[in-house]
């Protein structure tokens, strides 16, 4: 493609970004429906300085559409923009696409991906690891490699155990790294200055652009140059657990002991044998709070239909009388040993909950914790995210939840989750050009239970016989999606025992994760069965992926955030619990389709988006999802993919 004149740089950034999909289309570059359209819209919310909220469904080409106009709008600021999305892989795609814009155009602005601290080396703490660490020989590799390939854990080209890069990679960024002897050698301080001081677009993750707004919004320098123009988000639909997550305090059970022994070893050591006991006690009665929540933890676990990390924190007698004893303890340590234990006693305070602003809830992954969060961040959110002199563009494949009525009817949900201003621009959803009516069918079984706590075990059993008969249809080459890593299990283990000719594959966890996506390419018949990160962070175009089946509806599993938004809602079900649902499935049904080429099945073994239930979900479902030619018929659904294969020989 010829590169822009520089006459079209001083045009309109509509009529630039116009004349660059134009000239495109013309060099022979496939202009998608919908990707023009959605790139003026972002070209308005630039001229008049209003956020943008617009859903673009795979195939759109949404990365485009919103890079064009982004360069366009830089090389007539020259402030800083800012992208932010959800992934690393997401990242470094974003950073081609972003490169291909400027090498079309002859422009040259610097592109800088900004992945989350933990990703990069901190050389003081490797040297340290080199000195004391049994397995030396490894971090002196490590060290090594640094020097050549950089201190990116994904640029240094080995694998590198979790456990190992945890004891290396940098934990925290703050006053002491601007006083560190190695700071010369770090490139994740290297990265932190460009970023505050630089220009050209940043691609960074959402946790890292969150933490820039909200140490913005309270007088700090922010990560990013505070004089930025714009910000884009893409995977919007995450923005408002990013922002739960930066407004959530939490504590373990050693974090909280850890900030009272800290006061301790402050006092000077005539005044400190008078404390010892006192704080020995405070920390005992820390370990018995601990120890009980971590049963509470285990009752509601036998409880649960699906996963989760999250619990309630059931505030009984004994629970008070333990917060109760440890926050006086507290007040008592810090006025007597004149340290500051504001943090951890302001905790405990807000864990009572007292003037019920606070939601508090238990978090049980590798420990427990405790967490505490405002129940309205909306207006925090809004404050943050869409200040004044900032243009804001939200965009991902999954912001509705309704296919009916005006754009802002459609998206209300998440537009009321992040207090979208009312001067704001929503545009209607751009839908997929991909050809969904001829390659893809929806099946819906009628063959389950009602999926309810007491039919769990009968739902499992009886579903074995269905995922048979549909593995058989596609001849494997089949992502299974749960809610539930219990039921997961359980149907990988009587999958395997049935020596069917296809692979079963098990998610992975860590690095292991990416090894059985490998697979899963590789061996074109494969079976995966998946939850959580699965349902909306694995690409996998082509054959190998040709049905998704999904398990369960994915409704929200109960949980205190969850209760308090219903708490605030009309209709409980109909206002909170369905439009989770759906965007969820969304993302779940959006794994099939990733290319013009590829083609197949969405099965839903839930009953509850069949007409057997006459429920009122199906209809949701229906309209909700790109695959319109349904059937509750596998025969059907058998010749439906008898005939694209045969299409496909024919071609």
């Amino acid at each position: 493609m010829a590169v822009l004149s520089e006459k079209w740089l001083s045009y309109p950034i509509d009529e630039s970004t116009k004349y660059f999909f134009e000239k495109a289309a013309y060099d022979g570059l496939e202009l998608r429906p919908g990707q023009l359209e959605m790139a003026l819209e972002v070209c308005e919310a630039i001229k008049e300085r209003k956020p943008l909220a617009v859903e673009a469904e795979v195939g759109i080409g949404k990365s485009y559409a919103y890079l064009v106009p982004a360069v366009m709008e830089y090389m007539k600021s020259h402030r800083q923009i800012i992208i932010a999305t959800s992934t690393i892989a997401l990242q470094e795609q974003l950073a081609k696409d972003a490169a291909n814009v400027l090498k079309m155009t002859g422009l040259s602005i610097d592109i800088t991906v900004a992945k989350g601290m933990r990703n990069y080396l901190c050389p003081k703490r490797l040297e340290s690891a080199i000195k004391r660490q049994k397995d030396a020989a490894i971090f002196q590799d490590i060290s090594s490699l640094m020097r050549s390939k950089g201190a990116d854990r994904a640029s240094i080209g080995i694998n590198i155990p979790d456990k190992m890069w945890e004891l290396v990679n940098v934990q925290n960024y703050g006053e002491n790294c601007h006083n560190c002897k190695m700071k010369n050698d770090c490139e994740y301080y290297a990265l932190r200055e460009r970023l505050h001081n630089g220009n050209g677009i940043v691609i960074c993750n959402q946790n890292m652009l969150v933490a820039h707004l909200q140490n913005i919004s309270t007088g700090g320098r922010g990560i990013f140059d505070p004089n930025g123009s714009m910000v884009i988000i893409d995977e919007a639909h995450n923005l408002e657990s990013k922002f739960r997550e930066a407004f959530t305090t939490a504590f373990d059970c050693c974090e909280l002991q850890n900030a009272v022994r800290h006061s301790i070893s402050k006092i000077p050591k005539n005044r400190k044998a008078a404390l010892e006991k006192f704080a020995d006690d405070t920390i005992e009665y820390i370990e018995q709070l601990y120890r009980w929540l971590v049963r509470q933890v285990s009752e509601q676990r036998k409880a649960n239909e699906a996963d989760t990390s999250t619990y309630y924190l059931q505030k009984d007698k004994y629970t008070q009388e333990l917060l109760r004893v440890i926050y006086n303890r507290l007040v008592w340590i810090e006025n007597n040993s004149k340290t500051n234990l504001a943090c951890a006693k302001e905790f405990v305070r807000n864990v009572f909950n007292t003037c019920d602003d606070n939601i508090v809830w238990l978090e049980m992954e590798s420990r427990l914790k405790i967490c505490v969060c405002r129940k309205e961040i909306r207006l925090m959110i809004n404050k943050m995210l869409f200040r004044s002199g900032l243009t804001t563009i939200l965009t991902s494949a999954t912001i509705s939840d309704k296919n009916e009525g005006e754009p802002i009817e459609k998206c209300r949900y998440f537009l009321h989750n992040i207090a979208f201003p009312v001067v704001g621009l929503v545009s209607e959803p751009k839908r997929s050009p991909f050809n969904y009516d001829e390659n893809t069918m929806l099946y819906c079984s009628t063959k389950l239970p009602y999926p309810n706590k007491e039919n769990r075990s009968l739902y499992r059993e009886q579903s074995i016989a269905e995922i048979v008969r549909l593995l058989n249809v596609t001849h494997g080459k089949t992502l299974i999606l749960f809610t539930a890593k219990e039921d997961m299990e359980y149907v990988y283990k009587k999958l395997s025992n049935k020596h069917l000719p296809y692979k079963i594959l098990l998610q992975g966890k860590g690095s292991s994760q990416s090894r059985q996506l490998g697979k899963f390419r590789s061996d074109t018949n494969s079976v995966l069965l998946g939850t959580g990160t699965y349902w909306e962070g694995i690409n996998i175009e082509g054959e190998s992926l040709s049905q998704v089946i999904i398990f369960k509806l994915p409704f929200p599993v109960p949980d205190p955030i969850i209760d308090y938004k219903m708490s605030k809602a009309k209709d409980r079900v109909r206002d909170v619990a369905v439009p989770e649902m759906i965007i969820k499935l969304k993302q779940g049904a959006g794994r099939l389709i990733r290319s013009s080429t590829d083609k197949g099945i969405v099965s839903i073994l839930d009953p509850r988006a069949s007409t057997r239930e006459n429920k009122p979900y199906r209809d949701t479902i229906l309209n909700a999802l790109c695959e319109k030619h349904s059937t509750e018929d596998i025969d059907e659904l058998t010749a439906f993919w008898n005939k694209l294969n045969e299409t496909k020989e024919a071609v």
